[in-house]
């Protein structure tokens, strides 16, 4: 069992091999990437990753948008969220990036929230 991964049930040889067979493969990617786009390509390429990884989408004009949690389909949601998670764990943000990071976890949480359940709950209580 390896030691990184404990919870992973390969060997530490299986995990070495499954890590330089994804750097073979990131330089290959790194490589045909360079050898079909121009400069110019590969910066607008760059920005649209950079910008869909920060959460935001095109609408069919091209525009770029930030959606609200209410446009965003549970797992988007949750990604971004546990982007938060590890951007607390990273450490780094002062406190006002702390709580916004807080506050909007807790947004995530409460629009997965199950609305119907939390109603039969409070119903029982009162009963």
């Amino acid at each position: 069992m390896n030691e990184d991964m404990p919870w992973v049930n390969l060997t530490q040889e299986e995990v070495d091999e499954l890590r330089t067979k994804k750097h073979e493969l990131t330089e290959y990617g790194k490589q045909r990437l360079k050898q079909m786009m121009s400069h110019e390509e590969m910066l607008e390429e760059a920005e649209r990753r950079e910008k869909l990884n920060a959460g935001f989408k095109q609408d069919e004009n091209g525009n770029w948008y930030r959606p609200t949690l209410q446009e965003l389909t549970k797992n988007e949601r949750i990604t971004l969220a546990e982007k938060e998670i590890a951007y607390i764990v990273m450490g780094g943000q002062d406190g006002r990036e702390y709580a916004n990071s807080i506050a909007f976890i807790l947004q995530v949480l409460d629009s997965l929230r199950d609305k119907e359940s939390d109603f039969e709950d409070s119903a029982d209580r009162v009963a």
